[in-house]
């Protein structure tokens, strides 16, 4: 995985799915954590972020997916667990091959056994109405550019 250490700092390449269905957007979180986020996972050394997006999808929900099209390239720089992150992310539109039948606001659990996410389905017009990190995203999703954005996001301060 593309992610190195430094002190108390971090560098992290990722990938990140957006993915819609019946005008909902499936995000996930850790039971722990108070924020929810984009499924997708770390990219490997020599893997394109492309195929990020299928095997992360596989290995958390055992379902097969695509990658669609290149909605954001991000840097991403925020704190989290007394880490300062340095995240490089891209965000694709993916869509399942074969779509689970969805219930709308209710957790359900991924497949991965050593991961504690939790996923749930929610409507694209309640989006703000959850804490979902980074903060672009709601507004992202809510009017999905036609075309691939450079994102710089600072939630450091400086």
């Amino acid at each position: 995985m593309l992610k190195f250490d430094v002190g108390d700092s971090c560098f992290n390449y990722r990938s990140a799915a957006v993915i819609i269905h019946d005008d909902h957007v499936l995000i996930h979180k850790s039971e722990t954590d108070d924020f929810w986020a984009l499924p997708g996972g770390r990219v490997e050394f020599f893997e394109t972020s492309e195929d990020t997006i299928a095997r992360e999808i596989l290995e958390e929900l055992g379902v097969e997916a695509l990658a669609r099209r290149l909605l954001w390239h991000a840097e991403n720089f925020f704190e989290y667990t007394d880490k300062k992150y340095h995240e490089v992310a891209n965000y694709f539109l993916a869509e399942f091959l074969e779509v689970p039948k969805i219930v709308s606001e209710r957790d359900f659990p991924g497949v991965e056994v050593d991961l504690d996410l939790i996923y749930r389905w929610v409507p694209i017009s309640k989006l703000s109405q959850y804490v979902i990190k980074p903060r672009f995203l709601i507004e992202g999703i809510q009017n999905m550019p036609s075309s691939v954005e450079y994102i710089k996001f600072n939630e450091l301060g400086s």
